[in-house]
């Protein structure tokens, strides 16, 4: 699931997956569980529920690897995650990348700046490579402040070469200032652009712009008329759009 939002909102992506021969399961998060990251509490409790439902999935079906599709925020959560034996996150070491094959990430903003105009809370990161120093490496002072910028840090790009990794994006709405006769989801995408990449005159999904979504060294998959909210009869799980990053599962 992405930012605040929760499993029931992904039932029928599940439904849709399941009778294209998938087994499949969503982490078990609800909206509420997000609360404490408003208040710069780390997203720790997101990270263990992709490890339960990992493994449980896994034990349930007696498969060795997983195919993690991971929405908006759950897809660079997905990248902490698979994380590194070397490296730990709030005294955790998160290791998951073995067990993975894909991961194909919608409308995930890898890049986002965080400049929200309500303003953001930072988080208190502890980590080996925060701990190196580094002050001269792009996005380490923001790293020490952001599990976003964390895993941009330690995990850029496509860090697992044995995982496929694919960045699929919708380029439904331009952002637009507001201004009479501009469209009211126009207006809110520019806010939501402009925060992620400094700029919100650009194309995307409606909250994920292009730029931010593309995630370095990965294949990417641009989708035209695809919105973001999976309460879009629009979005990533609806068709055509469905079946064009669907064909990546492994």
């Amino acid at each position: 699931p992405g930012f605040v939002s929760d499993k029931a909102s992904y039932l029928s992506l599940k439904e849709k997956l399941e009778s294209q021969g998938y087994d499949c399961d969503i982490i078990d998060v609800n909206a509420i569980d997000w609360a404490p990251t408003f208040f710069g509490q780390s997203f720790e409790f997101y990270l263990e529920r992709i490890e339960e439902g990992a493994l449980s999935l896994l034990q349930r079906t007696g498969s060795r690897k997983l195919n993690v599709v991971g929405h908006s925020a759950g897809g660079w959560l997905a990248r902490l995650w698979m994380g590194s034996p070397s490296l730990s996150y709030n005294g955790r070491r998160y290791h998951g990348a073995p067990l993975v094959s894909s991961l194909i990430c919608l409308g995930t903003p890898h890049y986002s700046l965080e400049d929200y105009p309500f303003g953001r809370v930072k988080e208190t990161i502890r980590g080996e490579r925060l701990e190196e120093g580094g002050e001269d490496t792009p996005g380490y002072e923001r790293a020490k402040g952001s599990s976003l910028w964390y895993t941009n840090l330690c995990y850029p790009g496509v860090h697992h070469q044995d995982v496929r990794y694919v960045s699929v994006c919708g380029r439904a709405i331009k952002g637009k200032q507001w201004r009479p006769g501009v469209k009211i989801e126009e207006f809110v995408a520019h806010s939501a652009y402009k925060a992620n990449c400094g700029n919100g005159d650009v194309w995307g999904d409606g909250v994920t712009d292009l730029k931010s979504s593309l995630l370095e060294g990965s294949e990417h998959v641009v989708l035209p008329g695809c919105m973001h909210s999976p309460s879009s009869s629009s979005w990533y799980g609806s068709e055509p759009f469905f079946d064009a990053w669907a064909e990546f599962l492994l």
